[in-house]
This record gives C-alpha cells, sequence and structure tokens, in this order.
C-alpha cells in the first residue's frame, strides 16, 4: 500500500498556528493602517479645499463692500426744503410765487431734480388760473384751474441737469391769471430733491 501526501492545509504545531495569527494581524493592521491613511489624505485636501471657499467667499464679501462704497461715491441725494409764500399778486404773466434751492454737492456734474409745487388761489370772481413748476429755468407743462372764490392746483417737473459745477439749483412754482388779482388767502408752496452723480 503507497502513502499518500496531502499538502499542508493546518499547521502542525502550535508555533505554526501563532505565526499564522500573527502574520493575519499583521496584513489587517497594514490594511487598516492604508485606509486610514488614505482618509486621512482625503480630509485633509478637504480641508485645504474649505480654507480655499473661505477665503473666495472673503473676497467676494470685500469686493461686495467695495462695489457698494464705489456707488455710495458716485451718486447721492438732496432734498429741498420747502419755500412758500402767501398774500401776493397773480399777475396776467406767469411770475414765481414761492421758491427754494439746492446746493450741488462738490465733484457732481449730473444731476436728476424733481420739483413738487400747489398754489391756492383765492378772488371774489370766477377767475381761471394757470399753475407751473420750473427747475433752473426751465418750466413744466402749466395747468389751469379756476379760482371761483377758490381753487388750488399741484403741478410738478423733472429736468436732468448737466455740466454743474457747485452753485445751487432753484426749483420754483408759478401762476398767471386771466384777470390779475391780489389776496390775502393766496399761498404756495413749491419742495423737491435731486439725485446727483458724478
Amino acid at each position: 500500500m503507497i502513502a499518500q501526501e496531502f499538502g499542508k492545509q493546518y499547521p502542525s504545531d502550535a508555533h505554526e498556528f501563532v505565526a499564522i495569527l500573527k502574520e493575519t494581524r499583521q496584513a489587517g493592521f497594514d490594511s487598516t493602517q492604508n485606509v486610514l491613511s488614505q482618509v486621512s489624505t482625503i480630509f485633509a485636501a478637504l480641508n485645504a479645499r474649505v480654507d480655499e471657499l473661505a477665503a473666495v467667499t472673503s473676497g467676494l464679501a470685500t469686493a461686495v463692500a467695495n462695489i457698494a462704497t464705489l456707488v455710495g461715491q458716485q451718486t447721492t441725494s438732496v432734498a429741498a426744503a420747502p419755500g412758500t409764500g402767501s398774500g401776493f399778486n397773480v399777475g396776467t404773466s406767469q411770475g414765481t410765487k414761492a421758491s427754494t434751492t439746492i446746493a450741488v454737492p462738490a465733484g457732481f456734474s449730473q444731476a436728476l431734480v424733481v420739483a413738487i409745487g400747489s398754489l391756492t388761489m383765492a378772488d371774489t370772481a370766477p377767475n381761471r388760473f394757470d399753475t407751473r413748476c420750473g427747475i433752473a429755468g426751465g418750466y413744466g407743462a402749466a395747468l389751469p384751474n379756476l379760482a371761483n372764490t377758490v381753487g388750488s392746483t399741484s403741478a410738478a417737473h423733472s429736468r436732468n441737469l448737466t455740466g454743474l459745477s457747485g452753485g445751487t439749483i432753484t426749483l420754483e412754482v408759478q401762476a398767471l391769471a386771466a384777470v390779475s388779482a391780489t389776496n390775502g388767502a393766496n399761498t404756495a408752496i413749491v419742495t423737491g430733491f435731486a439725485i446727483f452723480f458724478r
């Protein structure tokens, strides 16, 4: 009878078994270390990316603030104090009944200007009167009304002004009547605002 040999499948003694366990443990340890190293690398890359994004965000916030500052330096607005008049005569040609001014800020050469005026005229007999607003010598449409004892009209006008260099812009409300009339109840007010551009 011939003896049949089989390949070694099990450790022959305790020493060999321990050696196999050590090899297996070391292989597992090495594999774990490799995974941890890769994870550490990924986290480092992610942290670097987060830092980059934070820097970009900070840069964008600074840019937005700079743009806001720039826009603020390019425009400014000024409101006019109300100008009033009362007890005046309304003649048969347009005449100023109330006026006010807006100072032009230094460094600004253009402006969008709006004037808003209101006029009340009283007369003992029906009398037509026309009211209009003016800005720096330019006038809007005249609005007709009838002072049948008393009448009131509100008007507005806007203009784009260029070539400004200091000084003031005059806003006014004007009126004329079919028949010249003076009355203590006649009143007028004008106000407005300007948006200035460099």
